[in-house]
């Protein structure tokens, strides 16, 4: 039997320009205490730029990030990070600030394992600009040495935010300069 909880987040103002996830996961407990996170929504961004513009910063800003592309295609405007291996920090920060494993003994289980995440970016045209819509899929392994099952985490967000504006950046959109 699984017992549903739902946690709630800070959802991003709507602004043109800014990334929008619903930052509400749902969680998922078995009945031998395994926890299962669904993967969040979607984030959107809207550019002033044309989508072929916008697609060439969001290719830039994955590698500007240390988010190298495994797979690109400009046909699609599509841009695909696959099986991207966090441990312990990223770009200086705890893992626990980009994603939400659950919490453990010693806190959050970000902090405490590896994060296999697919990232996923996609541009499409949006009048005379474009929309940039980015999902991020994420499962945390404990390091604890204990064998158990991958643990579903969700994104909170920061690094669509990045993603953002660093493209925003790259066409000349002004952003505020706040991580």
């Amino acid at each position: 039997m699984l017992i549903v909880a739902c946690l709630t987040a800070c959802v991003a103002a709507a602004t043109p320009g800014t990334a929008t996830p619903d930052m509400t996961p749902t969680v998922l407990i078995d009945e031998n205490g395994r926890v299962y996170r669904t993967t969040d929504v979607a984030a959107r961004a809207s550019f002033t730029a044309s989508a072929d513009s916008t697609f060439r910063a969001v290719v830039a800003s994955y590698s500007a990030l240390g988010i190298e592309p495994s797979f690109v295609d400009p046909e699609k405007r599509m841009v695909i990070r696959q099986h991207m291996l966090f441990r312990g920090k990223f770009q200086g920060r705890r893992l626990s600030e980009f994603f939400d494993c659950g919490t453990g003994q010693f806190g959050p289980r970000a902090d405490d394992g590896r994060v296999l995440a697919d990232v996923t970016s996609r541009v499409t045209p949006n009048g005379a600009g474009a929309t940039l819509t980015t999902t991020i899929e994420a499962s945390l392994t404990a390091n604890d040495g204990v064998a158990r099952d991958a643990i579903r985490c969700v994104s909170h967000g920061a690094i669509e935010e990045q993603l953002r504006r660093d493209a925003s950046n790259r066409l000349g959109i002004p952003t505020d300069r706040n991580p």
